[in-house]
């Protein structure tokens, strides 16, 4: 058996690993002047627990430019399909800025249990603020409040029963209007000190800037279209600022995370405050992005670097030879690479509505997110099924042969098993320190993890049926250096993502909406390319699929049941 690993290989390791450190650390610690604190929880007043984090100026550095104890501060509600984590960058610049932020997720979101009821969702919004009255270092009476899409909502309720909240900053959310809640409009004549911003992207798959200048018309006693973007209504030192805020380059899930409207609606609270001094006056959105980017370049290179050592320690632990490992293949030297991708590109295009219709009850999947990914992955799924049926009577080879080929050989399959049951967790627990506590959360609450074998084992099947023939087909025919494996990896990719892009585009037009597809899409793609290149890297180091197809399996279904609501 050849050596374990090499001193080169240890050496790249160690310093992957060093990266990813550093990363981990920066991520956690910019800007040096917020401390963060994880996994709070409060009682609603129907007992629902909801879950949420702090993120505030570091007492030091607070009282060092602040006179005064009680400290301002800014509650933050998701929007649908989201989760606290999603708005942590609004909560670092505003700690940043001298403020105390909580982001907190809503019922049937995130970490929060119960479910998802619109028409309770405000006792989230009450349940936090108890939490603020209940720390003695607040001023409750000037509380500030960002809704995201439908965090929006419960906001607008909030603010008009509450006088103690004199800031709103709707994110891709509306305001009451003539003939949507118009009891909740809080006109900017009244006596009422309290400032409004609304930030709005050109390309929203959800609100439209139409509607939004209706709410902000109602709010202004005027008629819409004497309202203008960007324009500064009223004034702060009257408590009657109102503007909506257009940004031209982005999209609905964009919002969360645009720096150009992170920094407006940090400005707009500290225009409402100017009493609060800032410890640090620094944007750290543009730093904190570039940090993900190394701790990301640090994680993922550690982990394709570990694969073949730690499959070497498995084979020799079982006293196997690598020699005696079985490589699965199926051979079609008269068919090109090329051939082959488009022929299961059209297949899963023009088919893949077959497997669309066969599994159209995973709609009603209780998970409503889940479900409709579920149906898509399934769709493409059955037409590449199909396919791999018509590239075995090619091969002279049954279905059967094909589908059981993974599994036969009983020593490489439990070999498999369990190099996927030990890199699992270390590209998980990678993707959860950045990824995952910093701007999409990869974890579900309690009453969501019964969902979690389901959705593996119908992902693990469907991820099978595309690795057949994306590796033991296609890969099986480029050449296996690093060119090779970047090539197999974009087929690998591009076949998924081309698919998925079509059938939300077909979709989003049948629906008349393009929610799903702006929401789906910039989560799908980085995923997908993930995933793509596991594939890849695990079937040239044992040339099997098993594990890459446990791991893939694996995230998909933790992502999928973490954004989904209950």
């Amino acid at each position: 058996m050849s050596q374990i690993i090499t001193k080169k290989k240890v050496i790249s390791i160690l310093l992957f690993l060093t990266v990813f450190i550093i990363g981990t650390v920066l991520i956690f610690t910019v800007p040096l002047s917020v401390k963060g604190s994880y996994g709070h929880t409060a009682k609603t007043v129907d007992g629902v627990t909801i879950s949420f984090n702090v993120f505030e100026p570091k007492e030091n550095l607070y009282q060092k430019y602040n006179s005064y104890d009680n400290k301002k501060a800014i509650i933050i509600g998701h929007g649908y399909m989201a989760n606290k984590e999603i708005l942590k960058g609004y909560a670092v610049e505003l700690a940043n800025a001298g403020f105390v932020a909580v982001v907190f997720d809503f019922r049937g979101h995130g970490q929060s249990l119960g479910k998802l009821d619109q028409g309770k969702i405000i006792d989230d919004v009450r349940a936090i603020k108890e939490y603020l009255n209940s720390r003695d270092d607040i001023d409750i009476n000037n509380l500030g409040y960002i809704g995201y899409s439908m965090g929006g909502f419960p906001g607008n309720q909030i603010i008009s029963e509450d006088t103690d909240f004199k800031c709103f900053i709707g994110i891709g959310t509306g305001l009451p209007t003539e003939d949507y809640h118009p009891e909740y409009s809080i006109k900017a004549s009244s006596n009422r000190s309290l400032n409004i911003l609304m930030i709005q992207a050109r390309f929203d798959e959800v609100n439209t800037l139409s509607r939004l200048k209706d709410g902000m018309a109602l709010r202004l006693n005027t008629t819409s279209d004497n309202i203008d973007v960007n324009k500064l209504y009223g004034s702060f030192q009257d408590g009657n600022a109102s503007m909506i805020f257009l940004d031209d380059n982005t999209n609905h899930l964009l919002l969360a995370w645009d720096q150009d409207f992170i920094r407006e609606a940090r400005n707009w609270v500290i225009s409402t405050f100017p009493d609060v001094r800032q410890p640090d006056e620094n944007f750290y959105v543009n730093v904190r992005f570039v940090i993900l980017i190394i701790q990301l370049i640090g994680g993922i290179g550690l982990f394709f670097l570990s694969i073949d050592p730690i499959y070497k320690i498995i084979l020799k632990v079982r006293k196997v030879d690598r020699d005696e490992e079985v490589i699965l293949k199926i051979d079609l030297p008269n068919v090109s690479v090329t051939n082959l991708a488009l022929r299961n590109l059209v297949y899963s295009l023009i088919l893949g509505i077959v497997g669309i219709i066969i599994f159209f009850p995973l709609y009603f999947f209780p998970l409503f997110t889940a479900g409709n990914v579920l149906m898509l992955l399934c769709g493409q799924m059955v037409a590449v099924l199909i396919f791999l049926w018509r590239i075995g009577r090619q091969a002279e080879i049954p279905l059967k042969d094909i589908l059981i080929g993974p599994f036969k050989n009983r020593r490489n399959f439990t070999n498999q098993i369990l190099l996927g049951i030990i890199l699992t967790p270390i590209i998980f627990i990678i993707i959860y320190l950045s990824i995952g506590l910093n701007y999409f959360a990869v974890i579900p609450s309690l009453n969501k993890i019964i969902f979690i074998p389901i959705c593996f084992v119908i992902c693990f099947f469907v991820f099978l049926i595309y690795s057949l023939l994306n590796q033991t087909v296609i890969q099986n025919k480029i050449k296996n250096d690093l060119k090779g494996q970047i090539i197999s990896g974009l087929i690998t990719f591009c076949e998924q993502i081309v698919y998925m892009i079509v059938y939300l585009l077909i979709f989003s037009f049948i629906l008349g909406s393009f929610f799903n597809f702006g929401v789906y899409l910039p989560i799908t793609i980085p995923t997908t390319l993930l995933s793509s290149f596991i594939y890849v890297a695990i079937y040239k180091k044992t040339g099997n699929i098993i594990s890459s197809t446990f791991i893939n399996s694996f995230i998909v279904a933790m992502i999928t049941i973490t954004v989904s609501a209950i």
